[in-house]
């Protein structure tokens, strides 16, 4: 398994919103639907329901994630690590 210290990146709201943009987008974009359609809950459940129903959806949301894990690797390392800096830290670097 890979050295990222995921404990951190999930105290960070960035990585939740980009995480959630990466699958939400084009599960929505499929259905043909927009953020600005999901105003009730019903809307939203509906989503969650054609989501789990579709076998493409999920796999398109599977690739989305781990091209977001690819993107938050750390530069500066080698392969798909974090530094050991990095690895020590216990909340997000200010």
């Amino acid at each position: 398994m890979s050295k990222i210290n995921w404990k951190v990146r999930a105290k960070s709201p960035q990585f939740w919103i980009g995480l959630i943009g990466v699958v939400l987008s084009p599960v929505l974009a499929y259905l043909g639907l927009g953020f600005e359609d999901l105003t009730t809950w019903d809307s939203v459940a509906n989503v969650f329901v054609q989501f789990f129903t579709n076998p493409y959806l999920i796999g398109t949301a599977v690739m989305a994630v781990l091209s977001f894990i690819g993107v938050l690797t750390d530069p500066t390392t080698k392969g798909i690590t974090d530094s050991e800096q990095a690895q020590e830290y216990t909340e997000p670097k200010g």
